[in-house]
Formats: structure tokens, C-alpha cells, sequence
């Protein structure tokens, strides 16, 4: 979507050291001690939080105080962009309220993610003790060997993890989401329509973690999911209320 002054964040928070380590602060008109991290696609290639900003600002007037972190991502930064997310998770929640103007201190953080997001909002949701309360996941990149050997994201997959399942298995153990049990609710939404990540990717991490609630939504190509006026939002909205 074409950044316009009205999406642009209220606030920039950094996380850490690096360029990437920063998220941007949507504020809601009504204050509210829950928090949404909304964690960018782009198959781990050349993208942004910017291209966040328009779900952001249409999230923050919902009523949820949302951040859309950017993350160190690309060839073989599975590791970093993992921690990126571990990190900027425990930032936020440990800071407090200099992550907001007039909100109170985030007590229920969901963290929603597309696509690469998704995985990261999966592997997130998997981790011990995560202070996630809940993860809602948009057409994920939920089962990485199998997106691997059906060849889909035109090699993205084996440039984040560093080879193929063959060539770099323990990254996959460490990553993939389909073997990573979560421990907080998760709900997926993928659309029907989506030839980028097919709904039955999905299916795989839901056959795997069978208290996962998968969501079809008619009609939604990949791209539905950044965009506030598509006919999928509304879907989103209440999953994020939900969760």
C-alpha cells in the first residue's frame, strides 16, 4: 500500500543497537493496557515495517495500541531475526510505559505476523515462559521443510535457513514452526486464494498442533492481509480481539 502522512507512526522505539532493531507506535484515541506487535512479511527478503504502517494506523484506530516491529532479516539470519523478535518482545514489555503516550503499561501483548511474520509469530508463540498472551498468524509461513521440497517463495526459504532440510536440518528443527509446539493461543487466517503461501501450508502446522483454530477465508490472496480496505480486515480485527 502507498505510505500516506496519515499511517505514519506516532512514535519510534528502538530495541536494541542495530538500523533494523526499531518499531513504530500506533496510538489509540481510547487508552488501553494491551498491546498488538505486528511483525512485517516479505518472505525474509528486502522489506520493511513501512510496509506495516497502513494495518498499524488502521489497528490503532480500532482501539488496540499496536507496534510494527522491523527485524534483522535476509540470506541465512534466521538466528538474529528470531531474537529480533524474542527481544523486542521483552523491550516492550519490560519498558513499559515509555512505549506509549497515554496508554498504560501493555499487560497482554498478541503478537500478529504475515507470512515470514507468521513464522516468527509462531516460532515466538512456541518459546518457554514467552510473555505473549496470544498470536494471531496471517497466511504463515508455517511449514518451512515442506515449502522447501514443494518449492515455494522462489528459494526464500532455503536462503533465510542457510540450505536445504538435507543441508541445514538443525535450522529447521530450530525454526520451522511445524515442530515447534506454542504455548499460548493461536489463531491462522489464510485465504483460499493465496498462490504464495497455499492454504495448505496452514494445514500442515494445524495437523501438527491440533488446538490451533485455521480460519479459511474465501476470496483473500496473500497480499489481503496488509490491506485495511480488503474485504479479509474485518476477519482480522476480530481474531485479534479474540485471541
Amino acid at each position: 500500500m502507498t505510505t500516506t502522512e496519515s499511517t505514519y507512526p506516532d512514535a519510534t522505539m528502538r530495541y536494541g543497537a542495530t538500523a533494523r532493531q526499531v518499531a513504530d507506535v500506533f496510538e489509540p484515541e481510547e487508552a488501553t493496557d494491551s498491546l498488538v506487535l505486528l511483525l512485517h512479511g516479505g518472505l525474509w527478503r528486502d522489506s520493511d515495517r513501512m510496509r506495516t504502517w497502513a494495518a498499524g494506523r488502521a489497528l490503532g484506530e480500532a482501539g488496540h495500541l499496536t507496534a510494527t516491529v522491523e527485524y534483522r532479516h535476509g540470506q541465512g539470519q534466521w538466528r538474529q531475526a528470531c531474537e529480533d523478535v524474542e527481544t523486542a518482545i521483552e523491550s516492550i514489555q519490560l519498558s513499559g510505559r515509555e512505549w506509549t503516550v497515554h496508554n498504560d503499561a501493555p499487560r497482554r501483548i498478541t503478537l500478529v505476523g504475515h507470512s515470514s511474520g507468521g513464522q516468527l509469530a509462531l516460532w515466538a508463540a512456541s518459546r518457554p515462559g514467552t510473555l505473549v498472551t496470544g498470536v494471531v498468524a496471517l497466511a504463515p509461513a508455517a511449514a518451512l521443510a515442506a515449502m522447501s521440497d514443494e518449492g515455494l517463495g522462489d528459494g526464500a526459504v532455503e536462503e533465510f535457513l542457510g540450505g536445504s532440510p538435507a543441508e541445514v536440518p538443525d535450522a529447521y528443527a530450530a525454526a520451522d514452526p511445524v515442530g515447534l509446539a506454542p504455548q499460548v493461543a493461536v489463531r491462522i487466517l489464510h485465504g483460499a486464494a493465496d498462490t504464495v503461501i497455499p492454504y495448505g501450508i496452514s494445514e500442515r502446522y494445524v495437523a501438527a498442533h491440533p488446538g490451533v483454530r485455521l480460519e479459511a477465508v474465501d476470496g483473500a490472496d496473500h497480499a489481503a492481509w496488509g490491506d485495511p480496505a480488503s474485504a479479509a480486515w474485518p476477519r482480522l480485527l476480530t481474531a485479534v480481539g479474540e485471541v
